[in-house]
């Protein structure tokens, strides 16, 4: 669990939400890129009218995960798997893990060593999900998780919230790389170029693309019930 004294890190003076900018973080571009993926998502936003921040292979490290503030829409392509003891989400970055480094961090459960399925790369320093970004700095903010398992831990889904996050689009389970690109790509075009409803482009997609394939997991939108 985190104590205390790692949450008072983590507070800051109250950050102004742009909804103008958004930020494509692509961690898994370290080992996977898709240069189409994200030129094409570059281009509906920017098309929309929105400014956008790309952070891709090696930039994204356990800090930009961990400062992250201020945009009004948060595209995550990044590995992301629940954790066995407690049930919280990780999200990993692309930094290398080093047992030496971040130790604060690690004693308080907030960074931890995570491995992807494929033995030959990582491991890596991974965020727990909760955590994720400046304590002020994500209100008002969507947050596209296009890894695996994003709804998997109610933990994290509600302490987001409670920070004030707007809504979460993710995944209910395993995901091919190849197709949660194929629909972010689609979701981003129904949103931003189309005018559908985040919850409508959700609907839509689940309707027509259907489930992953291989895994059979679900494209899911979450929103804040707070409102």
């Amino acid at each position: 669990m985190i104590l205390q004294p790692y949450l008072l890190t983590k507070s800051a003076n109250k950050v102004s939400i742009d909804f103008s900018r958004a930020i494509i973080i692509d961690g898994i571009g370290f080992t996977k890129p898709n240069p189409t993926f994200l030129g094409r998502a570059r281009e509906i936003l920017v098309g929309s009218g929105l400014k956008v921040d790309v952070y891709n292979g090696s930039q994204v490290t356990i800090k930009l995960l961990d400062d992250l503030e201020g945009y009004g829409l948060i595209i995550l392509r990044v590995h992301s798997a629940i954790e066995v003891k407690y049930g919280f989400l990780y999200l990993f970055s692309a930094e290398a893990y080093n047992r030496d480094r971040y130790t604060y961090e690690q004693s308080h459960g907030a960074y931890k060593e995570a491995y992807t399925f494929d033995s030959s790369e990582g491991p890596y320093f991974a965020l727990r999900a909760d955590l994720l970004g400046r304590e002020d700095g994500l209100k008002g903010s969507t947050i596209i998780l296009m890894g695996c398992n994003g709804t998997g831990s109610d933990h994290a889904i509600k302490r987001l919230f409670e920070r004030g996050v707007k809504a979460i689009v993710a995944w209910d389970g395993y995901v091919s790389l190849e197709y949660t690109d194929e629909v972010t790509l689609t979701l981003l075009n129904l949103v931003y170029t189309e005018g559908l409803s985040y919850s409508e482009a959700v609907k839509k997609i689940m309707d027509i693309m259907g489930p992953d394939p291989t895994w059979k997991s679900r494209l899911i939108y979450l929103a804040n019930p707070e409102g």
